[in-house]
């Protein structure tokens, strides 16, 4: 396992082109102990910092300058009705449904636009190719700090995954990746802009009620 999870990281072309003619079995057997792993350590770390008492009185600062209209409030709520081990418990159990059905909701994500840019290997290629991608970000994406960094090296292991698994040119691998980033951030920018405009109208329009 140690060797392949090293292969995928520092040597990501050969790795993935040694792995082409596994089944989609075999990369759940690579994939799910890792998810698992994952989901403990995030769990516990998650936990620990969220019923942390110096975190609390954070959260509890910034609610207190941020409109009602924002769900910090609710979230510490929420959180004082739990201790670490029930909380622990259910961000476990919801890393390894989101890990489960994230990756699976990605894959068709992605394939339409390996698709649309050449790639004929089928859906389970292309899954595949996001799994083994993932090996990054399930190493360290439980480390704050450090998970960033595993979520970037994972999303620049895709078109390495694509090129042998698809059997794609790099560049549509390339503009596949743009496209499959871009559109969802395009959309949830565009979300962001109107919910900021409303809000700042709805600010301007109780300031303005005052003043008369």
């Amino acid at each position: 396992m140690w060797e392949r999870i090293e292969g995928f990281m520092l040597s990501p072309s050969v790795t993935f082109r040694a792995s082409k003619g596994e089944t989609f079995s075999d990369a759940l057997k690579y994939y799910v102990p890792l998810l698992v792993i994952f989901s403990v350590l995030f769990a516990i770390v998650t936990a620990a910092i969220l019923t942390n008492s110096m975190v609390l009185g954070i959260l509890t600062d910034i609610s207190g300058m941020l409109p009602e209209v924002c769900p910090v409030g609710l979230l510490l709520t929420i959180l004082g009705q739990f201790n670490i081990l029930t909380l622990g418990g259910g961000l476990f159990i919801g890393a390894l449904i989101g890990g489960s059905i994230g990756i699976l909701i990605l894959g068709i994500w992605f394939h339409i636009w390996a698709y649309a840019f050449g790639g004929r290997k089928g859906l389970t290629q292309t899954i595949k190719a996001l799994m083994y991608s993932s090996t990054p970000f399930l190493i360290f994406g439980w480390i704050p700090g450090l998970n960033i960094i595993g979520a970037i090296w994972a999303i620049l292991l895709i078109p390495n995954g694509l090129i042998e698994l698809q059997e794609m040119y790099s560049g549509r691998t390339l503009l596949a990746l743009i496209f499959a980033l871009g559109v969802p951030m395009v959309i949830m920018g565009a979300i962001a802009a109107v919910f900021v405009l409303s809000m700042l109208e709805g600010a301007y329009s109780f300031s303005y009620a005052i003043k008369i």
